[in-house]
């Protein structure tokens, strides 16, 4: 049976992620606001960061910076791990942020390629292939990601997950169940009963 904590102190945006002999695997995905510190303590990891793959064991650690592709699945039938989220700004400034931060601010905004592409003066073809090579995924994939990450959000609000499926812009609640199991290996109701929250600012 997986067993997940997510330990989110949004007093200082740290959060801890504690897995106890999961099986779960991550698709590629990036971080856009911190980078992560996972520790292995039991069973095997793999773990590809760009396109470098390694093998955590027991005791072992891996590190991700910001907005570098990465994916993580089990090496042994099961694993245990600490994953620890540490905020951490982006200073460096790239030429389709533009696009980048109507789609983190508006994840549930309908962007489409055409339109994308209007805003920066190039091609379809080159923004998608320049969005990836700066943001580790294609504008379709990161969209997904942050609709999903202010999904989290609003789940931990209290809002129904009918609700915050169309406040995030997905077609209806199964849709977003479907993403969110498969970017996070668990479901939106799962993820609500695993979370704790700590030092909640009022």
């Amino acid at each position: 049976m997986n067993r997940l904590k997510y330990i989110i102190d949004r007093s200082t945006g740290i959060e801890t992620v504690s897995y106890e002999d999961v099986d779960i695997s991550y698709p590629e995905h990036t971080h856009i606001g911190h980078c992560v510190l996972g520790i292995v303590t039991k069973g095997e990891v793999g773990v590809k960061i760009g396109d470098k793959e390694y093998v955590c064991h027991e005791d072992e650690y891996f590190s991700i910076a910001l907005n570098v592709p990465h994916s993580i699945y089990p090496i042994s039938k099961c694993y245990s791990m600490i994953s620890i989220c540490i905020p951490k700004e982006d200073i460096n400034k790239k030429e389709l942020d533009i696009i980048k931060e109507k789609i983190v601010g508006n994840p549930q905004m309908e962007l489409s390629i055409a339109d994308m592409s209007e805003q920066v003066h190039i091609s379809s073809y080159h923004m998608i292939r320049k969005f990836a090579s700066e943001n580790g995924l294609t504008p379709h994939k990161f969209q997904l990601q942050c609709r999903i990450r202010k999904a989290k959000e609003l789940l931990l609000d209290g809002m129904k997950v009918a609700d915050v499926a169309a406040a995030v812009g997905f077609c209806d609640q199964s849709h977003l169940c479907r993403v969110f199991k498969k970017q996070l290996g668990i479901s939106p109701d799962q993820y609500i009963k695993s979370a704790i929250l700590s030092n909640e600012e009022k």
